[in-house]
Protein backbone atom coordinates (compact mmCIF):
# COMPACT_ATOMS: atom_id res chain seq x y z
CA UNK A 1 0.00 0.00 0.00
CA UNK A 2 1.33 3.46 -0.83
CA UNK A 3 2.87 5.56 1.84
CA UNK A 4 0.17 8.26 3.21
CA UNK A 5 2.59 10.71 2.89
CA UNK A 6 2.96 11.19 -0.70
CA UNK A 7 -0.64 13.01 -0.51
CA UNK A 8 0.68 15.12 2.75
CA UNK A 9 2.07 17.59 1.26
CA UNK A 10 -1.33 19.05 -0.65
CA UNK A 11 -3.14 18.86 2.71
CA UNK A 12 -0.83 20.39 5.44
CA UNK A 13 1.21 23.24 4.57
CA UNK A 14 4.36 23.55 6.36
CA UNK A 15 4.43 26.99 7.60
CA UNK A 16 3.09 29.53 9.63
CA UNK A 17 0.45 31.51 9.35
CA UNK A 18 -1.51 28.85 7.21
CA UNK A 19 -4.30 29.82 4.59
CA UNK A 20 -6.88 27.40 4.61
CA UNK A 21 -6.21 24.31 1.98
CA UNK A 22 -8.83 22.18 0.90
CA UNK A 23 -7.92 18.32 0.20
CA UNK A 24 -7.14 17.91 -3.16
CA UNK A 25 -7.82 14.08 -2.83
CA UNK A 26 -8.83 11.77 0.19
CA UNK A 27 -7.08 11.90 3.18
CA UNK A 28 -5.14 8.51 4.23
CA UNK A 29 -7.34 8.63 7.29
CA UNK A 30 -10.36 10.23 8.65
CA UNK A 31 -10.52 10.72 12.55
CA UNK A 32 -14.32 10.67 13.48
CA UNK A 33 -15.33 12.52 16.79
CA UNK A 34 -18.04 14.32 18.29
CA UNK A 35 -19.10 16.05 21.18
CA UNK A 36 -20.92 19.23 22.35
CA UNK A 37 -20.66 22.30 24.39
CA UNK A 38 -22.91 21.16 27.31
CA UNK A 39 -20.07 20.37 29.90
CA UNK A 40 -20.38 16.94 30.04
CA UNK A 41 -17.58 14.56 31.81
CA UNK A 42 -16.20 18.44 33.50
CA UNK A 43 -14.02 20.69 31.43
CA UNK A 44 -14.68 18.69 28.09
CA UNK A 45 -13.34 21.58 25.69
CA UNK A 46 -10.03 21.83 27.44
CA UNK A 47 -9.02 18.72 27.51
CA UNK A 48 -10.52 17.97 23.69
CA UNK A 49 -8.41 21.12 22.64
CA UNK A 50 -5.56 19.59 24.06
CA UNK A 51 -6.15 16.39 22.95
CA UNK A 52 -6.76 17.46 19.02
CA UNK A 53 -4.26 19.76 19.09
CA UNK A 54 -1.59 16.54 20.12
CA UNK A 55 -2.78 14.43 17.54
CA UNK A 56 -2.93 16.85 14.65
CA UNK A 57 0.58 17.35 15.10
CA UNK A 58 2.09 14.14 15.33
CA UNK A 59 0.05 13.14 12.63
CA UNK A 60 1.24 16.24 10.08
CA UNK A 61 4.95 15.83 11.93
CA UNK A 62 4.44 12.36 10.14
CA UNK A 63 3.29 13.43 7.02
CA UNK A 64 -0.23 11.52 7.27
CA UNK A 65 -2.47 12.91 5.41
CA UNK A 66 -5.55 12.95 7.23
CA UNK A 67 -8.93 15.00 8.02
CA UNK A 68 -10.72 15.98 10.98
CA UNK A 69 -14.64 15.05 11.16
CA UNK A 70 -16.47 16.33 13.90
CA UNK A 71 -19.95 15.84 14.96
CA UNK A 72 -21.53 18.38 16.94
CA UNK A 73 -24.36 16.30 18.04
CA UNK A 74 -27.48 18.23 19.38
CA UNK A 75 -25.95 21.54 20.89
CA UNK A 76 -27.31 23.73 23.43
CA UNK A 77 -28.93 26.54 21.82
CA UNK A 78 -27.57 28.92 25.31
CA UNK A 79 -24.51 27.84 24.32
CA UNK A 80 -21.66 28.47 21.49
CA UNK A 81 -20.98 25.52 18.90
CA UNK A 82 -17.57 24.26 19.88
CA UNK A 83 -16.83 25.06 15.47
CA UNK A 84 -16.48 29.23 17.16
CA UNK A 85 -14.15 28.26 19.16
CA UNK A 86 -12.10 25.43 17.78
CA UNK A 87 -9.48 27.34 15.69
CA UNK A 88 -8.87 30.48 18.18
CA UNK A 89 -8.17 27.46 20.52
CA UNK A 90 -6.14 24.94 18.00
CA UNK A 91 -4.77 28.13 15.60
CA UNK A 92 -2.54 25.15 13.73
CA UNK A 93 -5.54 23.21 12.78
CA UNK A 94 -5.73 23.86 9.02
CA UNK A 95 -10.11 24.10 8.82
CA UNK A 96 -9.16 22.76 5.06
CA UNK A 97 -8.91 19.42 6.65
CA UNK A 98 -11.93 19.51 8.75
CA UNK A 99 -15.53 18.96 7.84
CA UNK A 100 -17.83 19.92 10.78
CA UNK A 101 -21.36 18.83 11.16
CA UNK A 102 -24.03 20.31 13.43
CA UNK A 103 -26.68 17.92 13.99
CA UNK A 104 -30.43 20.07 14.57
CA UNK A 105 -31.41 18.26 18.83
CA UNK A 106 -34.67 17.18 17.53
CA UNK A 107 -32.65 14.38 15.97
CA UNK A 108 -31.62 13.05 20.15
CA UNK A 109 -35.21 12.86 20.98
CA UNK A 110 -36.48 11.59 17.86
CA UNK A 111 -33.75 8.53 17.85
CA UNK A 112 -33.63 7.38 21.28
CA UNK A 113 -36.12 5.09 22.84
CA UNK A 114 -34.82 5.70 26.40
CA UNK A 115 -35.41 9.66 27.67
CA UNK A 116 -32.31 8.90 30.34
CA UNK A 117 -29.59 9.08 27.22
CA UNK A 118 -28.06 12.34 27.21
CA UNK A 119 -25.78 11.81 24.03
CA UNK A 120 -25.97 8.94 21.32
CA UNK A 121 -22.41 8.79 20.76
CA UNK A 122 -22.88 6.37 18.04
CA UNK A 123 -25.81 7.47 15.87
CA UNK A 124 -23.70 10.70 16.24
CA UNK A 125 -20.80 8.50 15.06
CA UNK A 126 -22.67 7.51 11.79
CA UNK A 127 -23.16 10.90 10.49
CA UNK A 128 -19.42 10.96 10.35
CA UNK A 129 -18.66 7.83 9.30
CA UNK A 130 -21.21 8.44 6.58
CA UNK A 131 -19.70 11.42 4.93
CA UNK A 132 -15.66 10.96 5.46
CA UNK A 133 -13.72 11.39 2.95
CA UNK A 134 -10.88 8.76 4.11
CA UNK A 135 -9.33 5.69 2.45
CA UNK A 136 -9.60 4.85 6.22
CA UNK A 137 -11.77 5.79 9.30
CA UNK A 138 -10.96 6.18 12.74
CA UNK A 139 -13.78 6.32 15.14
CA UNK A 140 -12.37 7.63 18.51
CA UNK A 141 -13.09 10.35 21.15
CA UNK A 142 -11.88 13.93 22.02
CA UNK A 143 -10.01 12.79 25.03
CA UNK A 144 -7.99 9.94 23.49
CA UNK A 145 -4.22 10.47 22.54
CA UNK A 146 -2.67 8.19 19.89
CA UNK A 147 0.33 6.08 20.98
CA UNK A 148 3.43 6.15 19.36
CA UNK A 149 3.21 2.34 17.75
CA UNK A 150 -0.13 3.51 16.16
CA UNK A 151 1.05 6.77 15.01
CA UNK A 152 3.78 4.53 13.15
CA UNK A 153 1.56 2.11 12.19
CA UNK A 154 -0.02 4.82 10.36
CA UNK A 155 2.99 6.27 8.65
CA UNK A 156 4.03 3.21 7.14
CA UNK A 157 0.26 2.79 5.47
CA UNK A 158 0.47 -0.44 7.18
CA UNK A 159 -3.53 -1.23 7.11
CA UNK A 160 -5.27 -3.48 5.51
CA UNK A 161 -8.95 -4.04 3.60
CA UNK A 162 -11.19 -5.96 5.21
CA UNK A 163 -9.51 -5.87 8.69
CA UNK A 164 -10.90 -3.91 12.27
CA UNK A 165 -8.33 -2.81 14.06
CA UNK A 166 -8.74 -2.37 18.09
CA UNK A 167 -5.86 -0.67 19.72
CA UNK A 168 -5.84 -1.23 24.17
CA UNK A 169 -6.83 1.30 26.28
CA UNK A 170 -4.35 2.95 28.74
CA UNK A 171 -5.57 5.37 31.16
CA UNK A 172 -3.75 8.34 32.38
CA UNK A 173 -3.72 10.69 34.78
CA UNK A 174 -2.24 14.04 33.08
CA UNK A 175 -1.48 17.22 34.46
CA UNK A 176 -4.42 19.78 34.07
CA UNK A 177 -1.72 23.11 33.79
CA UNK A 178 0.19 22.12 30.75
CA UNK A 179 -1.91 22.84 27.72
CA UNK A 180 0.28 21.11 25.38
CA UNK A 181 1.81 17.23 25.61
CA UNK A 182 4.47 15.29 23.91
CA UNK A 183 4.67 11.64 23.33
CA UNK A 184 7.20 11.46 25.94
CA UNK A 185 4.38 12.19 28.48
CA UNK A 186 2.62 9.54 27.20
CA UNK A 187 5.12 6.97 27.83
CA UNK A 188 5.95 8.17 31.44
CA UNK A 189 4.61 5.05 33.25
CA UNK A 190 3.81 7.40 36.43
CA UNK A 191 0.84 8.71 34.70
CA UNK A 192 -1.20 5.15 34.48
CA UNK A 193 -4.24 5.02 36.63
CA UNK A 194 -4.51 1.78 36.91
CA UNK A 195 -2.92 -1.37 35.11
CA UNK A 196 -3.53 -1.50 31.20
CA UNK A 197 -6.45 -3.08 29.27
CA UNK A 198 -5.56 -6.25 27.43
CA UNK A 199 -7.14 -7.18 24.30
CA UNK A 200 -8.32 -10.70 23.76
CA UNK A 201 -9.83 -12.80 20.73
CA UNK A 202 -12.22 -13.00 18.91
CA UNK A 203 -13.22 -9.76 19.65
CA UNK A 204 -10.54 -7.59 21.30
CA UNK A 205 -13.05 -5.50 23.47
CA UNK A 206 -12.11 -3.31 26.66
CA UNK A 207 -12.77 0.75 25.50
CA UNK A 208 -13.74 -0.62 22.26
CA UNK A 209 -15.73 2.77 21.72
CA UNK A 210 -12.21 5.08 21.82
CA UNK A 211 -10.34 2.91 18.75
CA UNK A 212 -12.26 1.50 15.84
CA UNK A 213 -10.41 2.09 12.58
CA UNK A 214 -11.65 0.13 9.52
CA UNK A 215 -11.33 1.17 5.83
CA UNK A 216 -14.23 3.46 4.67
CA UNK A 217 -15.61 0.50 2.40
CA UNK A 218 -16.07 -2.05 4.76
CA UNK A 219 -17.56 0.54 7.08
CA UNK A 220 -20.11 1.20 4.79
CA UNK A 221 -20.26 -2.37 3.92
CA UNK A 222 -20.97 -3.04 7.65
CA UNK A 223 -23.31 0.10 7.73
CA UNK A 224 -21.46 1.61 10.74
CA UNK A 225 -22.59 1.43 14.15
CA UNK A 226 -25.83 -0.11 15.59
CA UNK A 227 -28.70 2.02 15.21
CA UNK A 228 -31.18 -0.42 15.66
CA UNK A 229 -31.32 -0.64 19.54
CA UNK A 230 -31.35 2.46 20.35
CA UNK A 231 -32.49 2.28 24.35
CA UNK A 232 -28.61 2.06 25.59
CA UNK A 233 -25.63 3.53 24.50
CA UNK A 234 -22.99 1.35 26.66
CA UNK A 235 -22.37 -2.19 24.69
CA UNK A 236 -22.97 -0.35 20.96
CA UNK A 237 -19.07 -0.24 20.36
CA UNK A 238 -18.65 -3.73 21.41
CA UNK A 239 -22.07 -4.77 19.22
CA UNK A 240 -19.95 -3.20 15.84
CA UNK A 241 -17.70 -6.07 16.62
CA UNK A 242 -20.06 -8.76 16.44
CA UNK A 243 -21.45 -7.25 13.10
CA UNK A 244 -17.49 -7.17 11.93
CA UNK A 245 -17.42 -10.96 12.11
CA UNK A 246 -20.50 -11.97 11.05
CA UNK A 247 -19.66 -10.24 8.30
CA UNK A 248 -16.32 -11.89 7.37
CA UNK A 249 -14.52 -9.08 8.51
CA UNK A 250 -10.74 -9.66 10.79
CA UNK A 251 -10.83 -8.20 14.02
CA UNK A 252 -6.98 -7.15 15.55
CA UNK A 253 -5.29 -5.55 17.91
CA UNK A 254 -2.94 -3.34 15.74
CA UNK A 255 -0.19 -3.53 18.50
CA UNK A 256 0.33 -0.34 20.79
CA UNK A 257 -2.05 1.74 22.75
CA UNK A 258 -4.49 4.93 22.55
CA UNK A 259 -3.97 7.05 26.19
CA UNK A 260 -7.56 8.11 27.74
CA UNK A 261 -7.31 11.22 30.14
CA UNK A 262 -9.21 10.58 33.22
CA UNK A 263 -11.69 12.85 34.07
CA UNK A 264 -15.16 13.32 36.16
CA UNK A 265 -17.93 11.89 34.88
CA UNK A 266 -15.95 9.08 33.27
CA UNK A 267 -17.91 5.62 33.40
CA UNK A 268 -14.13 3.99 34.01
CA UNK A 269 -14.48 6.01 37.43
CA UNK A 270 -18.38 5.27 38.35
CA UNK A 271 -18.49 1.91 37.40
CA UNK A 272 -20.90 1.38 39.76
CA UNK A 273 -22.79 4.26 40.19
CA UNK A 274 -26.12 2.99 38.85
CA UNK A 275 -25.83 -0.54 40.67
CA UNK A 276 -29.06 -2.20 41.83
CA UNK A 277 -31.05 0.43 39.23
CA UNK A 278 -29.06 0.25 36.04
CA UNK A 279 -32.42 1.27 33.94
CA UNK A 280 -31.69 4.66 35.43
CA UNK A 281 -27.83 5.15 34.08
CA UNK A 282 -27.13 7.76 31.26
CA UNK A 283 -25.31 5.17 29.44
CA UNK A 284 -28.57 2.71 29.19
CA UNK A 285 -28.56 -0.33 30.94
CA UNK A 286 -25.40 -2.39 30.04
CA UNK A 287 -27.14 -5.99 30.47
CA UNK A 288 -28.15 -6.43 26.72
CA UNK A 289 -26.81 -9.19 24.53
CA UNK A 290 -24.06 -7.10 22.85
CA UNK A 291 -21.62 -9.65 22.31
CA UNK A 292 -24.12 -12.23 21.15
CA UNK A 293 -26.14 -10.69 19.00
CA UNK A 294 -25.55 -8.66 15.21
CA UNK A 295 -27.84 -5.80 13.49
CA UNK A 296 -28.88 -4.45 10.05
CA UNK A 297 -29.03 -0.86 10.16
CA UNK A 298 -31.55 0.92 7.65
CA UNK A 299 -30.11 2.13 4.34
CA UNK A 300 -30.37 5.80 5.76
CA UNK A 301 -27.51 5.24 8.97
CA UNK A 302 -25.98 7.55 9.71
CA UNK A 303 -29.11 10.09 8.78
CA UNK A 304 -28.06 10.07 5.41
CA UNK A 305 -31.58 11.69 4.77
CA UNK A 306 -31.05 14.75 6.66
CA UNK A 307 -31.31 18.58 4.55
CA UNK A 308 -27.80 19.38 4.92
CA UNK A 309 -27.33 23.22 4.54
CA UNK A 310 -23.89 24.84 4.66
CA UNK A 311 -23.31 27.39 7.69
CA UNK A 312 -19.67 28.09 7.49
CA UNK A 313 -16.26 27.24 5.23
CA UNK A 314 -16.89 23.58 5.71
CA UNK A 315 -19.77 23.38 8.01
CA UNK A 316 -23.40 22.02 7.41
CA UNK A 317 -25.86 21.65 9.35
CA UNK A 318 -28.05 18.73 9.67
CA UNK A 319 -32.01 20.23 10.04
CA UNK A 320 -34.64 17.96 11.38
CA UNK A 321 -36.95 15.80 9.10
CA UNK A 322 -38.54 12.69 9.97
CA UNK A 323 -38.07 11.32 6.68
CA UNK A 324 -34.44 10.71 7.91
CA UNK A 325 -35.89 9.58 11.48
CA UNK A 326 -35.56 5.49 10.91
CA UNK A 327 -38.81 3.78 12.15
CA UNK A 328 -38.81 3.26 16.20
CA UNK A 329 -39.12 -0.92 15.86
CA UNK A 330 -38.77 -2.69 12.87
CA UNK A 331 -38.57 -6.47 13.68
CA UNK A 332 -37.02 -7.13 10.14
CA UNK A 333 -33.88 -5.67 11.72
CA UNK A 334 -33.11 -8.07 14.40
CA UNK A 335 -31.30 -11.29 13.25
CA UNK A 336 -30.27 -14.63 14.90
CA UNK A 337 -27.31 -14.66 17.31
CA UNK A 338 -23.75 -15.29 15.80
CA UNK A 339 -22.34 -18.39 16.24
CA UNK A 340 -18.14 -19.19 15.74
CA UNK A 341 -17.55 -20.72 12.36
CA UNK A 342 -16.06 -24.35 12.42
CA UNK A 343 -14.23 -23.30 9.42
CA UNK A 344 -10.20 -22.98 9.32
CA UNK A 345 -10.32 -19.20 10.01
CA UNK A 346 -9.97 -18.69 13.83
CA UNK A 347 -12.45 -15.85 14.66
CA UNK A 348 -14.84 -15.99 11.93
CA UNK A 349 -18.05 -15.75 12.28
CA UNK A 350 -21.62 -16.89 10.61
CA UNK A 351 -25.03 -16.23 11.54
CA UNK A 352 -26.79 -19.68 13.03
CA UNK A 353 -29.35 -20.86 10.89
Amino acid sequence: MPSPGKAAEAALPSEEPRASVQLTQAPFISLVLTGRNDGYGGDFLARFFRTLRFNHQQLASRSIAHEVVFVEWAPPPDRPLIRERIFIDVPDLDPGICSWYVVDPQYQDALSLNPRLEFLEFPAKNVGIRRARGRFVLTTNCDVYLGRHVLDVLARGALEQRVLYRAPRHDVNLPTDSPRLDLADLDDPKLLAGPAHVLKPPYFGSATGDFVLLDAESFHAIGGFNEVYRVARIGIDRNVIVKALSSGLRVVDIGGPVYHENHAGSYRLNPHAFAGRETEAPWGDRRWHSGGVSYVNPPTWGLSEAPLREIGERTWRLDFSWSAVPPLVNLQQIVLPVARSSGPRPGHYVRKR
